[in-house]
């Protein structure tokens, strides 16, 4: 009878010897490509904030150029290795949640088996002294027989009180447990949040690059790699850009009138850079032609004609892209031609860098049949 019992309070003890170790994540992650590859990011940066102060030469833009794409193939190779080390990390975290989510099992486990022990022993101890109780009303043992029993009873209610320390331990170790679950999946969620953003930036990077390499293309198509041609074109963007200046500078002085649908209030012409006769249509948010001094209007306040045209399929042949056919316009205004071709868009395009020292070109152009 004493083995059964001994048995009974001993069990529980050497079950709760179960080992219960916190899991810790450990970047194993080697960061010194992401280190090395944005040390030579700064560099490139810093390189090509010194090229864009130097003297405007067909050499300085072709190596300004050169070092935007060495700049952006560094971008995309750091990307590349963001990306490696993310998912390692959301491997490793993957394998540490699994086992916290055994560990917090076992300790589930374990907390109901203490549970359901120490029921069943309270429920002993009080059998056994409903007995002691007996025996010393009737008597039908021997002072010896007793005296186990005091003592039997005296070991019960020390281990008893043991296992209530150790359910105590089980309780705070499975709630550690379940807040570094917890921050664990916190941490899972906010690197694949991070990993979309640096694949959305890889794909950015990757678009940067061609967009970047064919304009180096055009640059050396239109020029012949001359620098005379080169700088023929500058002179001509120039005009462009005061030839528009003169012309909006001119209207300051004159009564400004409302016209008429329909009514000619410009007409087409080849008075600055282009590859041809062509209407330069730009759109802008000033309340007087007073607002208009000098050159600096000319690049501020200035609205995507877009947003202002009537959707309209119209020939695209810009030169930056492939031509052909392209449905545009979001607004409600009549396109200023019946059927036009558009020979540059508005915004950063292929010749911003290179002939508007890399400002946006803040218009349409256009040209065809009136």
């Amino acid at each position: 009878m004493f083995n059964k019992k001994a048995l009974l309070w001993v069990l529980p003890l050497i079950f709760f010897l179960i080992p219960i170790v916190t899991v810790l994540g450990q970047d194993t992650v080697n960061k010194d490509e992401v280190e090395e590859l944005e040390e030579k990011i700064e560099k490139y940066e810093a390189k090509i904030n010194d090229l864009q102060g130097r003297a405007k030469t067909l050499a300085n833009e072709i190596e300004y150029m050169n070092s935007q794409i060495s700049l952006t193939e560094l971008k995309i190779q750091n990307s590349v290795a963001k990306i490696s080390k993310t998912e390692k990390e959301i491997q490793k975290l993957a394998g540490d949640i699994e086992d916290l989510k055994a560990r917090i099992l076992k300790l589930e486990k374990s907390i109901d088996y203490q549970k359901d022990v120490l029921s069943a022993r309270i429920r002993e101890r009080y059998k056994s002294r409903d007995e002691n109780t007996m025996v010393v009303l009737f008597g039908s043992v021997t002072l010896e027989t007793m005296v186990q029993k005091v003592e039997y009873l005296k070991a019960m209610e020390r281990y008893d009180n043991k296992l209530l320390v150790e359910m105590g331990d089980t309780k705070t170790r499975y709630d550690m447990q379940k807040n570094l679950f917890e921050q664990k999946k916190d941490e899972e969620e906010k690197l694949k949040t991070q990993l979309l953003n640096e694949k959305a930036n890889l794909d950015t990077y990757k678009g940067n690059l061609v967009g970047q390499q064919e304009e180096k293309k055009r640059l050396l198509e239109v020029t012949q790699n001359d620098e005379t041609k080169y700088q023929n074109l500058l002179a001509e963007a120039q005009r462009e850009l005061n030839q528009i200046v003169g012309a909006a500078g001119a209207l300051v002085n004159t009564e400004s009138r409302s016209v008429k649908k329909g009514e000619r209030i410009g007409i087409q012409g080849n008075t600055g850079y282009s590859f041809g006769a062509h209407l330069h249509f730009g759109v802008y948010r000033y309340s007087s032609l007073e607002e208009i001094n000098g050159w600096n209007w000319y690049y501020s306040e200035y609205v995507d004609p877009l947003k202002k045209l009537e959707s309209k399929t119209v020939y695209w042949n810009t030169g930056c892209e492939s031509a052909g056919n392209r449905k545009v316009g979001k607004g409600d205004w009549e396109w200023p031609m019946s059927n036009p071709t558009v020979s540059q868009g508005f915004g950063v395009t292929c010749w911003s860098s290179s002939l508007y020292g890399g400002k946006p070109h803040p218009a349409l152009d256009m040209y065809g049949p009136s």
